[in-house]
């Protein structure tokens, strides 16, 4: 198991909460232990609710330098305004060099 720690985001004031569908590719699901996963996915969900959301991309590096991308599709104005369809309301784990 590896200890992955979120990088500083880039940019501030954003309203991305990663609460829609999750989804990890191949390249995740055959390097990354499921733990790890799991606990990823529930980090940033609880960053982003204690700074009242967080930039669309996060960054997670591990002890070797290994960086994985969690990116979310849609903030809180694109969810409530309509404009788009609840199913891209997704966020996806990705390997870095799977970008």
């Amino acid at each position: 198991m590896a200890t992955w720690k979120r990088k500083s985001q880039e940019r501030n004031n954003q309203k991305y909460f990663f609460t829609g569908k999750f989804y990890f590719t191949k390249g995740v699901f055959e390097t990354v232990d499921f733990d790890d996963i799991a606990s990823i996915y529930n980090d940033i969900r609880k960053f982003a609710k204690e700074r009242n959301g967080c930039d669309y991309l996060q960054v997670y590096v591990n002890e070797n330098g290994q960086n994985l991308f969690f990116i979310d599709q849609l903030d809180t104005v694109m969810l409530s305004n309509g404009e788009y369809d609840p199913q891209y309301n997704y966020c996806t784990l990705l390997l870095a060099e799977e970008y």
